[in-house]
């Protein structure tokens, strides 16, 4: 009897055994599958999500294998939470709202170099940053807005124009920290020096409907709510109130037009920038900018988002077309207008802004 029992202590403890190392091998297998699955992930922290996105990065999943997570963030907030630094979710790339950000980001060391070997050629090459800290997604254009019905635009043809006495009290401007307002205010600094660029920060100040707030979005709904006659903003933010998530946001736009001013011959460009985050993968970050650049991706993302690609294979947005029309891009560097953005800022700053 005692051998009996002895023997069948032994095969509960054998069988225990096994199930203990199945276990552990279990585990092992399902912390090697999640393992792999998060090296797999990439987090895109920005500040816009657009329905067609999902479709795109599913796309870009069957490419390469590499699921897209999005971290949706306000524009204000990503070059904070770049300095922050040991983010949770970690951002593996980082959609900025202009090139000034993505070159103050560059500047202030929180951004690796990335190289994007299979970039087609067509991408603009001021769309790219000279050493590889960043790379323009979308072309912005800054406009001029204006209510129809409230105010004639005729002789409304630059953004000088809005600094002259007509439009005293007129006037929507956003704040001095908005990246847009500053590279176009830059552009003033090195297509017409500083000293013009002063004077139209004052003569602006002095025609303030009221005090400076915000950005181009705030500018346009405070249009559309009976404030000012004119304002500042970017063409793709008239955009979105035209397709809004409400009927209330709808009506706000339903008399705003724009107009795309010129500086001599040119427009003023700006650009969304994809930037690469210390302690991220460079590599796994360069395959989805290669993709948001590429000729495909190009013929849809741009013009969901109402601004223009920087492939020129891509697809210019219907929406831009029928408000502004054909646009003639200033030539300028775009890493050389930003370098102008923290000058812009002070004349912002102590124009009254």
């Amino acid at each position: 009897m005692k051998k009996i029992l002895l023997l069948s202590a032994a095969v509960l403890a054998i069988v225990l055994l096994a199930l203990s190392c199945r276990n552990r091998e279990g585990r092992g297998a399902e912390s090697a599958q999640a393992s792999a699955s998060a090296e797999n992930v990439l987090y895109l922290y920005t500040f816009r999500h657009l329905p067609a996105d999902d479709t795109l990065y599913a796309r870009f999943r069957r490419l390469t294998g590499i699921q897209v997570e999005l971290v949706k963030k306000e524009a204000s907030e990503l070059l904070p939470l770049l300095r922050q630094g040991g983010l949770q979710p970690p951002p593996g790339l980082v959609v900025l709202p202009g090139v000034s950000t993505a070159v103050q980001a560059k500047e202030e060391g929180l951004l690796q170099l990335y190289h994007l070997p299979n970039i087609e050629s067509a991408v603009k090459a001021k769309m790219q940053d000279d050493f590889g800290y960043w790379t323009g997604l979308t072309i912005q254009l800054p406009v001029i807005a204006y209510t129809s019905g409230r105010v004639e635009p005729e002789g409304l043809d630059s953004f000088f124009d809005l600094a002259d006495a007509r439009w005293k009290g007129q006037v929507l401007v956003p704040s001095a920290e908005d990246p847009y307002l500053q590279l176009l205010v830059a552009s003033f600094i090195l297509n017409n020096g500083e000293p013009a660029a002063r004077k139209w920060a004052r003569g602006l100040a002095a025609n303030f409907a009221r005090p400076p707030q915000g950005d181009g979005l705030d500018q346009l709904k405070a249009l559309g709510a009976g404030q000012g006659g004119a304002a500042i903003c970017n063409a793709s933010q008239l955009g979105y109130l035209r397709y809004p998530d409400t009927h209330a946001e709808l009506q706000l736009a339903e008399d705003i037009r724009l107009i795309l001013p010129v500086n001599g011959e040119y427009n003023h460009i700006n650009a969304t920038c994809a930037v690469v985050p210390k302690g991220a993968d460079p590599l796994k970050a360069a395959l989805l900018v290669e993709f948001l650049t590429s000729a495909d991706a190009q013929q849809s993302y741009p013009a969901a988002a109402h601004e223009n690609p920087v492939n020129v294979m891509g697809i210019p947005s219907d929406f831009l077309i029928e408000e502004v029309g054909g646009i003639a891009e200033d030539p300028a560097s775009m890493n050389e207008l930003a370098g102008y953005s923290r000058l812009a800022r002070q004349i912002l700053k102590d124009a009254g802004w």
